[in-house]
């Protein structure tokens, strides 16, 4: 009987035993869970803050700061992403980095933009890796836009110096994943121009990326950019032609394009040959918009401001407004008695005269 009595208390005990270790054990894993959803949360917290950092010195034009955030977030949420690695996909915190460092990297290239006395190649060196993988992870629309973004930077490494490197091939391949890239076919265009090849080839790159309508203010840079490259009447007209479309459409002109204006136009007004191929390129209508717009009295010296408006005067004229065209010229002809040496005083004079017989 006592060991029966004695039996019972030590079934007793262990039973007791076994329910504090398994209360312990619950104990600990409910700690370990509660600490672990803590640490995700923290993890979390700081990948979003370190994400918006990025995106606040990206959008500032901080690019090397905001690669620094992008790289950390990343780092922040490699861990929660192992099980997805395992499956073979990435985490959504991951996926969202990848996309804003692709983002960046590719803003990074186009605005081409690195420390005196750093090359090209230290940066384009930097991105090439996330746009490869971006690339080859991709497709369609987004998996060009890569493509066409690593031939840039491509291009510039060869810059640099190293010429075994073929950015049109990227090019190429863009194009094959959606035909009417913009940033595809206007950097390819820009690499026709950049190696003296056809402007009509390089035309017919600039039409399909404006034909797809995206990033058209990235179009037009790059595309005044190949134009400015290749000094000759034909580019120049070309360039003009540009200028005019963008006036046209709304679109929002760098203030530093109007100094370019004023250049081309005092070349012009010296030089016959171009003054017709801006004319066949740019009708007179277009011009004297173009040249009202470009007179807009901030920023204009006593000398650009002359030569836009003897300019603006043949325009008027080419454009059969003679009664304006006459005016122009006769409140030219008032401003330049106090330029007695002035280059345009006899074409000045004359066409005074011109236009006062016809009345």
């Amino acid at each position: 009987m006592k060991s029966d009595a004695l039996n019972s208390r030590v079934g007793t005990v262990m039973k007791w035993v076994g329910i504090v270790t398994a209360l312990i054990s619950f104990g600990t894993a409910l700690y370990a869970l509660i600490h672990s959803a803590g640490v995700l949360r923290d993890h979390k917290r700081i990948f979003g803050e370190q994400l918006k950092s990025g995106q606040a010195q990206e959008a500032a034009g901080d690019f090397a700061g905001a690669w620094d955030n992008f790289t950390h977030a990343d780092a922040t949420v490699a861990d929660e992403g192992v099980f997805a690695n395992l499956l073979g996909g990435l985490s959504a915190e991951q996926r969202q980095v990848r996309t804003a460092e692709q983002d960046l990297a590719m803003e990074w290239l186009r605005s081409s933009r690195v420390p005196e006395g750093t090359q090209f190649s230290t940066i384009a060196d930097k991105l090439v890796s996330v746009l490869t993988v971006g690339a080859n992870t991709s497709s369609g629309e987004r998996k060009a836009d890569l493509l066409a973004h690593l031939g840039w930077a491509y291009f510039l490494k060869q810059r640099d110096g190293d010429e075994r490197l073929r950015p049109d091939a990227e090019y190429r391949e863009a194009v094959a994943a959606d035909a009417k890239n913009p940033y595809a076919n206007v950097f390819w265009g820009h690499w026709i121009l950049w190696n003296h090849g056809p402007l009509s080839e390089a035309n017919e790159r600039f039409a399909a990326a404006l034909s797809s309508d995206r990033a058209r203010a990235v179009v037009y840079h790059f595309q005044l950019a190949a134009l400015a490259n290749v000094r000759s009447n034909d580019t120049d007209a070309a360039w003009l032609r540009v200028v005019s479309d963008m006036q046209a459409g709304g679109e929002k002109a760098d203030p530093s394009l109007r100094d370019e204006v004023c250049n081309r136009y005092a070349q012009a007004l010296q030089d016959e040959t171009l003054k017709q191929r801006i004319l066949t390129q740019v009708p007179a209508t277009r011009q004297i918009e173009l040249l009202q717009s470009a007179l807009q009295p901030e920023g204009l010296s006593e000398v650009q401001k002359t030569t836009l408006e003897v300019a603006l005067a043949e325009s008027l004229e080419a454009a059969g407004r003679s009664e304006n065209a006459l005016a122009s010229w006769k409140m030219l002809a008032i401003e330049l008695k106090s330029q007695p040496h002035s280059i345009w005083s006899d074409r000045v004079n004359a066409a005074v005269k011109r236009l006062s017989g016809k009345r």
